[in-house]
């Protein structure tokens, strides 16, 4: 029996050998069990974001009636310098008029009391020949100044992430909009004007609208400023949120009393027609929560004929998430073949270039940066003295694709440098836009059946935390499970 027992572990020990040596038995379960972890670990860590964020914003509250009054006066076709926009502690020109009662005088005016005191008029100057030298250190200055302005101006709309995993709550916490394609814009109303400002911080219209303090008419009305995305074709502004109205600052308030203040305000104003006073058309886009039927509405089977105009994906937003300035986890877009043109990141919507194409910020110290700060890669000196290449400033890149390193992070491959960025743009991609196109050249993006299995099974589970009780019954979960099951298979029937 001793001899027996021997031999048997004998035997076990060389099958456990072998399956070392080999790579067998257990070993391809355990790369699986990392993998998955790997993954949920991600999951975890953008839920766990998005926890801190929402925390933050309820601690934080901002007071935003200067940052309002700096808006408002910058409704002006001229980039005035002297407008205080970075917090230098310089006076503007309104400030400098208020405190000077001569500036904006009528110039008969001033010389009819010149004249009264009988001082001579000074003779004009002598044109004098200019520094070329300082001429040039002029223009730069003044062009980085107006760099400067406009990334201001491009910083104070809020930029979703892209939906490189779906959210665990997003079927009970989360409103989706279909997104409509055009121009993403800032529209500011104020001092009897209305201005909107593309996503480069320069002026897309100067217009009058019967936004309020929009026309010269309501001059004495307060400002009032929207998050809009302007559509050429059919020449309106599609309202996506509202920061202000009337002089009242919502940036604080959920998104569903943002909403709400969307569809009500604008159904007060005469905004639906062009006159004199309304050169434009503004329509607030639609907007519903996050479940099967929502989703489906939103969805829509894409194209352009669900909701009147041509859509560009699929925005989510949480319910409880404030208008923060910058690229927000709270805020995502989707896109797919049938929602967007552009579902590939192409110039035409047609032809799709060999390469992933992506613009970032280079630093001084040559690391190549993402707008949410992640380095993707570093320009070594040799390269950046062979090419000529101007630091701290925007760059286009190509890059092969996004991969998974050992320890779980995604990373770039191939970056390669393709030369100066456009001078119309100022800020670079986000990590999780470069993400989303490297999975969409692959077709692994997440698909509006996975999108709404999660919504499903999200709202099942909302539904049966409510409805729980100390007596609850052993079988309401396998209902609550066949109930996403059921709605899963109508989502799949409506698309």
């Amino acid at each position: 029996a001793f001899a027996w027992l021997l031999l048997g572990g004998s035997l076990l020990a060389g099958i456990q050998a072998s399956k070392r040596m080999f790579g067998r038995g257990d070993d391809s379960d355990r790369m699986k069990d990392r993998s998955v972890k790997r993954w949920s670990s991600r999951e975890e860590a953008r839920d766990r974001r998005r926890q801190e964020i929402l925390q933050r914003q309820r601690q934080d509250r901002r007071n935003y009636r200067e940052h309002i009054r700096r808006l408002a006066e910058t409704t002006t076709e001229k980039e005035d310098e002297s407008q205080d926009l970075f917090g230098s502690g310089g006076a503007s020109k309104r400030a400098k008029r208020d405190s000077n009662p001569g500036i904006g005088m009528d110039v008969k005016e001033v010389g009819m009391k010149k004249k009264a005191r009988g001082k001579k008029q000074k003779p004009p100057k002598m044109e004098t020949e200019k520094d070329p030298e300082a001429e040039a250190k002029k223009r730069e200055k003044r062009q980085e100044y107006l760099r400067r302005r406009r990334e201001w101006f491009a910083r104070q709309l809020m930029y979703p992430e892209w939906m490189t995993g779906i959210p665990r709550d997003l079927g009970s916490n989360w409103f989706v909009l279909p997104r409509p394609e055009g121009i993403r814009c800032l529209v500011i109303s104020s001092r009897g004007k209305t201005i909107s400002r593309k996503k480069s911080g320069s002026i897309l219209h100067n217009f009058q609208s019967a936004l309020p303090n929009g026309n010269r008419h309501q001059m004495k009305q307060d400002p009032c400023i929207l998050d809009c995305i302007y559509q050429p074709q059919k020449q309106i502004y599609y309202v996506l949120d509202l920061m202000c109205w009337g002089g009242y600052a919502i940036y604080d308030s959920a998104t569903d009393f943002r909403h709400f203040w969307v569809h009500s305000k604008l159904s007060e104003v005469p905004i639906h027609r062009v006159n004199s006073e309304n050169k434009f058309k503004f329509a607030p886009v639609p907007r519903f929560s996050a479940d099967t039927a929502g989703l489906r509405k939103a969805y829509g089977g894409g194209g352009a004929s669900a909701h009147g105009f041509q859509m560009d994906g699929l925005l989510f937003v949480h319910k409880q998430t404030h208008y923060d300035f910058g690229l927000s986890p709270l805020c995502l877009v989707w896109k797919d073949a049938k929602t967007s043109r552009f579902f590939v990141d192409t110039s035409d919507g047609k032809t799709v270039p060999p390469k992933q194409k992506c613009t970032l910020y280079s630093q001084p110290d040559g690391k190549v940066m993402s707008l949410e700060g992640q380095v993707v890669g570093t320009l070594t000196p040799q390269a950046v003295a062979q090419a000529k290449i101007k630091l701290d400033c925007l760059h286009k890149f190509t890059v092969s694709g996004v991969s998974i390193s050992q320890n779980g992070k995604e990373v770039v491959e191939g970056l390669s440098y393709g030369g100066p960025g456009s001078k119309a743009r100022v800020l670079p991609d986000s990590w999780s836009k470069i993400v989303f196109q490297s999975l969409a050249r692959r077709g692994a993006t997440p698909s509006i059946m996975e999108i709404a299995k999660r919504c499903a099974a999200a709202s099942a589970i909302n539904t049966g935390t409510e409805k729980d009780a100390p007596a609850a019954s052993k079988s309401q979960p396998t209902h609550s499970i066949n109930e996403a099951k059921t709605k899963t298979i109508e989502m799949s029937d409506a698309m």
